[in-house]
């Protein structure tokens, strides 16, 4: 669930940022992207860390 808000969070930060032309479009995709990859990084990374058993 938290990857697919990071996503749409992205998704959000994207369009604004393309829409007020302070970004060229892929430019600020690939801002949302790294937030999703930080997120899905983090999912796959939280059982090995001290303390992320679930």
């Amino acid at each position: 669930m938290g990857i697919f808000l990071t996503l749409i969070v992205g998704l959000v930060i994207w369009v604004v940022l393309w829409g007020t032309s302070l970004m060229k479009s892929f430019d600020a995709f690939l801002i949302g992207m790294l937030l999703v990859l930080l997120a899905a990084t983090a999912h796959i990374a939280r059982p090995y860390l001290p303390g992320g058993r679930r």
